[in-house]
C-alpha cells in the first residue's frame, strides 16, 4: 500500500514526466510508478473526471505476452496522445496544488535592522 498523498503522488509522476526522452516511456514509468493503483475516488471532485478519463486510456489496451495492459496502450499511442496525457497528468497535479492548504511564510532575516528594531550593544559603539 502507497502511503504517499495524493498530492505527493502526482508530484513524483509530474518529476518522471518533466525528465528527458521520449515521452511513452516517461508516461509509462509516471502513471505505473505513482499512479496506476489511485482510485478516482480519491481525489477532490473536480479532478476526478480528468484522473478516470487518463487511468481508462492508459488501461485500455489487452494483456499482451509480457507486457501489461498500461504498457499495451502506452505503446499503441501517437506521441500526441502520450502528450495529452501526460499534460494532463499536470494539470491534475496543478490542480491539487490549488487546494492544498497555505503554507506559512517563512521568517524574514534582514541584514539591517528596521527602524523599529533594538540595534545590539556591540554595534552601537560606532
Amino acid at each position: 500500500m502507497d502511503t504517499r498523498t495524493q498530492w505527493e503522488r502526482f508530484r513524483d509522476a509530474s518529476v518522471v514526466l518533466a525528465g528527458g526522452g521520449p515521452v511513452k516511456p516517461r508516461l509509462l514509468q509516471a502513471f505505473q510508478g505513482h499512479l496506476s493503483d489511485l482510485s478516482p475516488d480519491e481525489l477532490p471532485r473536480e479532478l476526478r473526471g480528468p484522473y478516470s478519463a487518463v487511468a481508462t486510456a492508459l488501461r485500455s489496451g489487452q494483456r499482451t505476452g509480457t507486457l501489461d495492459a498500461v504498457s499495451v496502450s502506452v505503446l499503441k499511442m501517437s506521441e500526441a496522445e502520450a502528450c495529452r496525457h501526460a499534460q494532463d497528468i499536470v494539470r491534475i497535479f496543478g490542480g491539487l496544488n490549488e487546494n492544498q492548504p497555505s503554507i506559512r511564510p517563512a521568517t524574514v532575516l534582514r541584514a539591517v535592522p528596521d527602524d523599529g528594531d533594538a540595534v545590539p550593544a556591540f554595534l552601537n559603539r560606532a
